[in-house]
């Protein structure tokens, strides 16, 4: 019996067929653990997504809360100073009680006219001497080479008008002094010294004397050593200023050539950053607002790379 059971070969057919079973086990478990794993795949990128859309819809009314509280300031104060609630930063805040996926929130509100605006230099065919130099005495403040002033003028008048190749249907005007094509090395080392200290908005603007530095204002006005300057913000400092006439009165005996176009106390633009954490998602944004009377325009939203 054993004999003829070895001569039919059945004993190495059962074999194999044990040995069949068990690969055919091995796949179906490999399978079945890559099945589970793409769909673990799958629900993470989608929740992935959804709390990605979850932040930029936070972000967005965070932006809303902002320009309403602009627009609110404008009607309960004809300055702009920084002791005013818009000028607190805000540190991360929770904006929600759900303990497994807290979302949070943190900002800042920077007055736009803090700052000298580059495009100040720009005019109708060529730069405006009086501004460029008003760029060269604020870089002999931060110990730089005044001689600086023309390129960085030209490059700043070179992005407005167009004549940087670009035509005018493909021309976005620069939003940030990032935005500027610098070719030389050396100019934009320097332009990263200045970068406490300018910005690039999308029109002239005088600057506010109640959120500029003492640096800002000694360059602004040529008669104002720094010195004097330092002291003008810490009396600032002490009791916003009024109106200009109150800024200029606080100066003594230092005389000063002051117009609404160079300097004021109230600001129409102002720069906005802020972060928003839910999950596994974070997103940075910078916009730039604009206040008008009644209403505060987004100038422009964009998004801030870590």
């Amino acid at each position: 019996m054993n004999r003829r059971l070895s001569e039919t070969g059945l004993p190495g057919q059962a074999g194999a067929a044990v040995v069949m079973a068990m690969l055919v086990v091995a796949i179906t478990a490999i399978m079945v653990t890559g099945v589970f794993h793409r769909q673990s795949i799958m629900v993470r990128t989608l929740d992935n997504s959804m709390a990605a859309s979850q932040v930029h819809w936070l972000m967005a009314g965070a932006v809303d809360w902002v320009r309403v509280i602009l627009r609110e300031d404008a009607r309960a104060s004809a300055t702009d100073h920084l002791g005013e609630p818009w000028a607190v930063p805000l540190a991360q805040t929770r904006l929600n009680d759900d303990e497994r996926d807290p979302a949070w929130l943190s900002g800042v509100i920077e007055d736009g006219q803090a700052r000298i605006n580059l495009a100040n230099v720009v005019g109708a065919e060529s730069t405006v001497e009086s501004e460029v130099a008003v760029v060269g005495r604020l870089l002999t403040i931060i110990g730089e080479d005044e001689g600086l002033a023309d390129p960085i003028a030209n490059i700043v008048q070179r992005a407005f008008s167009g004549s940087d190749g670009t035509s005018s249907s493909e021309r976005v005007l620069p939003a940030t002094i990032d935005d500027l094509q610098i070719a030389d090395a050396k100019v934009r080392a320097v332009m990263e010294k200045l970068r406490p200290y300018v910005n690039v908005l999308p029109v002239p603007t005088p600057v506010n004397a109640n959120t500029a530095s003492a640096e800002v204002l000694a360059a602004r006005f040529e008669e104002l050593p720094l010195a004097d300057a330092r002291r003008l913000v810490a009396s600032r400092d002490r009791a916003a200023f009024k109106d200009i006439a109150d800024a200029t009165s606080r100066l003594g005996d230092v005389k000063m050539t002051v117009d609404a176009g160079r300097i004021t106390v109230a600001s129409r633009f102002f720069l906005l950053e802020g972060s928003i954490e839910f999950r596994r998602a974070r997103l940075r944004q910078a916009a730039l607002l604009k206040r008008e009377p009644g209403r505060v325009d987004v100038v422009w939203l964009r998004e801030v790379r870590a």
